[in-house]
């Protein structure tokens, strides 16, 4: 029904094609997660990133985030004694009273 007429388009807009940057899985789980997040808001690269390119980048830091956040806390270890100790101690003197 309507048709942009050929002539109306400049010849420099039908030339220029921006670069796409093309990235495998290795090379994504190589870079850190600073690169990978300059990627993701498009510093330091000139060209378009892909969407399936985009979100591959934006699971793997989201399963880094994942990693780290899923390690126990140094904590816990120490914790744990001090209430097998505390646990020990009140039987010890539960039985000490009751004698």
């Amino acid at each position: 029904m309507y048709e942009i007429p050929k002539k109306l388009i400049p010849d420099s807009a039908k030339e220029y094609r921006p670069p796409r940057i093309k990235l495998t899985l290795q090379e994504i789980k190589s870079l850190s997660d600073d690169e990978l997040l300059m990627l993701l808001s498009g510093e330091g690269q000139n060209g378009v990133i892909p969407a399936p390119l985009l979100q591959a980048i934006s699971y793997e830091l989201t399963s880094r985030q994942i990693q780290r956040s899923s390690k126990p806390h140094w904590t816990i270890i120490p914790t744990f004694f001090v209430a097998c100790i505390a646990a020990i101690a009140t039987l010890i003197s539960i039985y000490i009273s009751l004698r």
